[in-house]
């Protein structure tokens, strides 16, 4: 008897393949009990028969010689799986939609050369294949078709005899009209869009995951006992213990370090569907920051164990697992799958399934039902905000849950997110807030350039080292540095033009010796990234919820012993400031609040209030611009269409992705790995640049950008130190 692979190197039979990919269906319907009531109640059949006959294309000889000898066949194999379609049981409509999910299981429609009538070398071209398929007939018939009557059986509890071969099965198959599919698709699509993305989705999802060599999804234990293991019940705050019992969605404010992360837990706990398993909805942790995602994953795993149960996902997650000397390869593809059901990430990587990015309706599948926590809400932009709002309003109607929480959300931002997902509040009293209270305020007027050796000698002679210099720019903290550096203090520099590489050695030098440091001098980045604590600070004028963020990083535990620390506000920043922080007269507002606060304590239960009034001049044109950019993202998303490929992925790259370039110093180091299959190792000598950086550089130094095709990777002409990045200046030795 002659056998079929679908897979080869390693070989897998068709009929294992088969049974694998229905293996992962029994667990999404036991995981995923929702998903009939938001697309039609007999989905998991039609999923059924879209999974039994998705490969069966494979069974032409042409596909089965060429996989034996490692070539790739000239056909696609889900062109022929489509036409057995036909064969089905059911009304016109229902055929279609399988058809369609089985057709589009690997590429989108407008990538597939569906066969038509109209092109006569093209319709001659699927009857050849059809023939070539034809002559392991007997496998289809001996083989494959007797093991039909028990997988339904196993999935659907029953022998429903939906699939059947007439006995002139072959000569049907010549027959298929794909031209009709088509048609009934542009006239239908929009009126079956769920079903169709549900069923897409989940066929790849579920053969994704067999070719994986996985044949179920994970569920997460129980997320209240789990944390009772490492903090008892009756040391859960006030907060917490209320999160826990909160149904529906949330908006949570709390002081940094209450334990809001808990919280969210806790209330993620509340909202799940639990099994005898475990919790099986899907968990997305959201974060604005790479490193502070990094940290959370570290920080869950600390929780929940095994990190098949805690993913990870941004533009660098594959180094981060691999440095983490985690299983990466593995790891970072079953990430993308619906497999691990906690994923701490991005917005950015949500916002592609509504952008038509990659296999969104996998995606989109993945977020029906989902618990949605969004963390440092505060830290996004307009655009980012307005595509969230449009995001949490449709999923809504997917049934998925949001907890918004944030130390310093202003009230009209709050208020934006109310409309959309009408959540109920939490809010610590004030009493409870200003037990954190830490820091007090200590105006200094003038810029850097005036007041910084004056105040590094006085942080020196009180004992207030190491001490946090701020900086809004990346030239800022450089000459900051080179200043102290002069003097003779012992500095560590860090900004964002670093390559990955040195920017993990500096942090990790951080975090073991933060002592061998009298100053650490650091622009944004320093906001969100380390959970380390300096005595004081002296930053330059930023808005008031990026300075408390950066107030953030000294006397991190003070609160537990009352302690106070001096936090100091400079009244004027460098010129390039007003680029940096638009409209700027919110940095103005937000000295001009402080300055009446000098001296003072900054009590944590007037932050919110002060946060808010620092924005109240820019409150109606920025909840404009949100506003803008939401209904924007509601065109994009209206316009998307199950199976086909979107036109706005380009958008979204064009929105959000920026540039990672490699300094011209380690050219030659890069390619040895890449010639040498080492590709995850050239993340450590990427430098992130935006693109208004890129074409500053341009403009001010020509073109010192060159492309390597060979190896795809951009090359900058610079100069590059360890100690201080990614620098403004050409490298006198070119390699080009």
């Amino acid at each position: 008897m002659k056998v079929c692979m679908a897979k080869f190197n390693p070989n897998d039979f068709l009929e294992c393949h088969t049974n694998d990919v229905l293996n992962v269906l029994k667990s999404m319907k036991s995981a995923f009990p929702w998903i009939p009531k938001l697309s039609r109640d007999d989905i998991w059949e039609l999923l059924f028969y879209s999974i039994l006959l998705h490969d069966i294309g494979k069974c032409a000889i042409g596909f089965q010689k060429a996989g034996a000898k490692g070539k790739i066949w000239g056909y696609r194999h889900e062109v022929l799986s489509a036409a057995f379609t036909q064969f089905l049981d059911y009304d016109a409509e229902t055929k279609n939609l399988i058809a369609l999910a089985i057709l589009t299981h690997h590429r989108y429609l407008s990538e597939l050369p569906v066969p038509t009538r109209v092109e006569e070398f093209v319709w001659d071209g699927y009857l050849e294949k059809v023939n070539e398929l034809l002559k392991n007939a007997d496998y289809i018939e001996e083989v494959f078709l007797p093991k039909v009557p028990y997988w339904e059986g196993y999935i659907l509890g029953k022998r429903s005899g939906k699939f059947k071969l007439p006995s002139d099965w072959k000569n049907k198959l010549k027959g298929y009209d794909f031209d009709d599919l088509m048609n009934w698709y542009e006239r239908n699509c929009k009126a079956h869009r769920d079903v169709l993305i549900f069923l897409k989705g989940l066929l790849n999802a579920a053969d994704h995951l067999a070719s994986a060599g996985e044949i179920s999804l994970r569920s997460l234990p129980f997320i209240a006992e789990t944390l009772e293991l490492k903090i008892p019940r009756e040391k859960w705050r006030p907060l917490q213990e209320k999160a826990n019992n909160v149904r529906g969605n949330l908006l949570l404010r709390a002081p940094t370090g209450y334990g809001k992360t808990e919280a969210a837990l806790l209330w993620a706990d509340a909202n799940a569907y639990r099994q005898k398993k475990g919790i099986s909805n899907r968990i997305f942790y959201v974060l604005p920051y790479k490193a502070s995602i990094n940290a959370m994953h570290e920080r869950l795993l600390s929780y929940f164990k095994s990190p098949e149960l805690v993913g990870i996902l941004h533009s660098s997650s594959n180094y981060y697992l691999y440095s983490s000397s985690l299983e990466y390869k593995r790891l970072s593809s079953l990430y993308q799958k619906i497999f691990t059901p906690f994923k701490v990430t991005t917005p950015f990587q949500i916002m592609k399934a509504f952008f038509g990015v990659g296999f969104f309706e996998m995606t989109l599948s993945e977020l029906a039902n989902s618990l949605l926590i969004f963390d440092e809400i505060h830290a996004y932009e307009p655009n980012v905000l307005g595509i969230i709002l449009a995001m949490l309003e449709i999923l809504n109607g997917y049934g998925s849950r949001t907890m918004i929480m944030s130390a310093t959300l202003p009230s009209f931002i709050e208020e934006l997110f109310a409309e959309v997902i009408s959540p109920k509040e939490l809010k610590v009293s004030n009493e409870e807030a200003d037990r954190f209270t830490r820091h007090r305020v200590r105006i200094i007027e003038g810029n850097m350039e005036e007041n910084l050796e004056e105040l590094a000698e006085q942080f020196k002679a009180n004992g207030l080292m190491p001490a946090l210099i701020a900086c809004n720019t990346v030239d800022r903290a450089m000459e900051t540095y080179k200043r102290l550096k002069a003097k003779g203090y012992r500095v560590m520099l860090i900004h964002s033009r670093f390559t990955y590489g040195d920017r993990e050695e500096l942090e990790r030098k951080l975090r073991s010796n933060l002592n061998g440091y009298d100053f650490v001098v650091a622009t944004q980045v320093i906001e969100v990234s380390l959970d380390i604590s300096f005595k004081t600070i002296l930053t330059e004028p930023a808005p008031l919820d990026a300075l408390i963020q950066r107030f953030g990083r000294v006397n991190r535990q003070g609160w537990k012993q009352g302690k106070i620390a001096d936090v100091h506000i400079l009244t004027r920043g460098s010129e390039k400031d007003e680029k940096v922080y638009k409209p700027y007269r919110i940095v103005r507002q937000s000295v001009k609040i402080l300055e009446e606060l000098n001296e003072d304590f900054l009590w944590e239960s007037s932050i919110p209030e002060l946060v808010s009034e620092a924005y109240s001049s820019v409150e109606k044109e920025l909840v404009e611009s949100v506003l803008d950019y939401k209904q924007t993202a509601f065109d994009l998303f209206d316009g998307l269409q199950p199976l086909k490929r979107s036109g706005s992925e380009q958008e979204f790259y064009k929105m959000f992705q920026g540039l990672e370039i490699i300094p011209s110093r380690f050219a030659g180091e890069v390619s040895k790995l890449i010639d040498a299959g080492k590709g995850i190792e050239v993340h450590r000598y990427l430098v992130p640049i935006p693109y208004w950086k890129l074409f500053a550089i341009q403009k001010e130094l020509g073109n010192v950008f060159t492309y390597d095709k060979k190896h795809r990777m951009m090359i900058a002409n610079l100069k590059y130190s360890h100690k201080l990045g990614l620098l403004n200046e050409s490298e006198e030795n070119e390699i080009f």
